[in-house]
């Protein structure tokens, strides 16, 4: 068996003082003593530096940059590590996951990442226990380009050796929400060896002031753009396997359907055309998957 792996955690940080403090004390709490947490600040100016010097065993580093991916790579060049997480200032990690993680990594060294389970919550009034609104497991072997596209990637479980990414290179920083599906798309093309690890390792914070998870209709939202703009850019290449290109063209044809209802919702009818015809675009067997889009929007998802 290998020694266990030091870990480097990552994350980036922009006026969060009122959040961060719980970010860095789940990491703090956890029983694995081999743990660098570096803050990728990009220059806060309400208090949250100040808050960050509370913590001396932090590493933080302060200055411009072009957003949260240009943080996350400026953070990997500086991480020591063997393996890498990357923990976001609103969310916590669950206790005991990190040493969980290092000995999957010291029992199977010929893996380049670890995945568990994650779960959405949401405060509640001073004293309640917060409510957990979704759980998702661990994305096992096979099913990870489906997660990383449409389904939930629950990127901030994933832990990854450092090595990797000289294989895939750094994030994408041209996106703004995507580049943490990007990478994990890259994972799935090649076939990337990875463990799950069947327990829940992370926590995400549901609340107005999130990134991606403010709990409001997002069918028409900078992240499904986004998203919708990745998924062509996968469709033009002409090396992907069938099982891949079917997958990709699912995923489009749901975003696009996502946005017809959340245009249909807002009373946004002259943009429904203009989704249609770019669902038909990428997919001739679009229809099918907004009928199917649409009865579930209606009707809540299958259990």
């Amino acid at each position: 068996m290998s020694p266990t792996p030091a870990l480097s955690i990552i994350t980036p940080c922009l006026n969060r003082a009122g959040l961060v403090t719980e970010a860095v004390e789940s990491v703090r709490r956890q029983r694995y003593p081999a743990v660098e947490h570096i803050i990728m600040d990009g220059g806060s100016t309400d208090g949250t530096l100040e808050v960050l010097k509370r913590f001396p065993h932090l590493h933080v580093r302060s200055e411009p940059d072009k957003g949260l991916y240009d943080a996350l790579n400026r953070g990997l060049r500086l991480a020591s590590g063997e393996v890498v997480g990357f923990l976001n200032t609103d969310d916590l990690y669950e206790p005991d996951s990190l040493g969980d993680v290092a000995q999957m990594f010291s029992r199977q060294p010929e893996i380049d990442a670890v995945v568990g389970g994650a779960t959405i919550f949401r405060d509640q009034p001073q004293g309640e226990k917060p409510l957990t609104v979704a759980a998702f497991p661990c994305i096992r072997p096979g099913e990870l380009l489906r997660r990383a596209t449409r389904g939930a990637p629950i990127f901030n479980a994933w832990f990854f050796r450092k090595r990797l990414f000289d294989t895939l290179g750094d994030f994408d920083d041209q996106y703004l929400y995507v580049a943490d599906r990007d990478l994990l798309i890259r994972m799935a093309l090649r076939q990337t060896a990875y463990a799950c690890l069947d327990k829940p390792l992370y926590r995400y914070r549901m609340h107005a002031g999130s990134y991606t998870l403010s709990g409001q209709d997002s069918g028409e939202d900078a992240f499904m753009f986004e998203s919708r703009a990745l998924a062509e850019r996968y469709l033009g290449r002409q090396d992907l396997p069938r099982r891949a290109l079917r997958c990709f063209k699912i995923w489009h044809s749901q975003i696009t359907s996502d946005h017809i209802v959340t245009a249909w919702h807002t009373k946004g009818y002259r943009r429904i055309g203009g989704y249609v015809l770019t669902g038909l675009r990428h997919n001739i067997g679009w229809p099918a998957v907004f009928a199917g889009k649409a009865w579930e929007r209606l009707t809540g998802p299958a259990a």
